[in-house]
């Protein structure tokens, strides 16, 4: 009878000698420089990645009004917008942006 307690507490001993080096490890990856590190990494990532995205869909959109220009068919630019209306979006918020820009200088030389 005496014997499964000491059983229990070698095996209890094995299985955390064999956990601290997890343990260890564990901690360095939550660290909060580790946790900075790997999200300012994957931010990168991501915007890197969108943003090559989206000048690939501006070159499509762009060369797509050229071709509806020549065809004198706005189909292609249509189906061109309605495949990743990113483009436009970004345009149409340029250009209300500009205006308003626009407008703030042009009231202020007013007075």
């Amino acid at each position: 009878m005496n014997e499964i307690p000491e059983r229990i507490e070698r095996e209890m001993f094995e299985i955390r000698s064999r956990m601290a080096p997890d343990v260890r490890d564990l901690k360095q990856h939550v660290a909060p420089q580790a946790v900075r590190k790997k999200l300012v990494a994957r931010i990168k990532d991501r915007v890197s990645n969108a943003g090559k995205s989206l000048v690939e869909s501006v070159k499509r959109q762009a060369s797509m009004v050229g071709e509806a220009g020549r065809k004198g068919s706005p189909a292609p630019l249509t189906d061109a917008v309605k495949s990743d209306p990113r483009p436009l979006v970004l345009l149409a918020v340029s250009l209300v942006l500009t205006l308003m820009m626009a407008r703030k200088l042009s009231n202020g030389r007013g007075d």
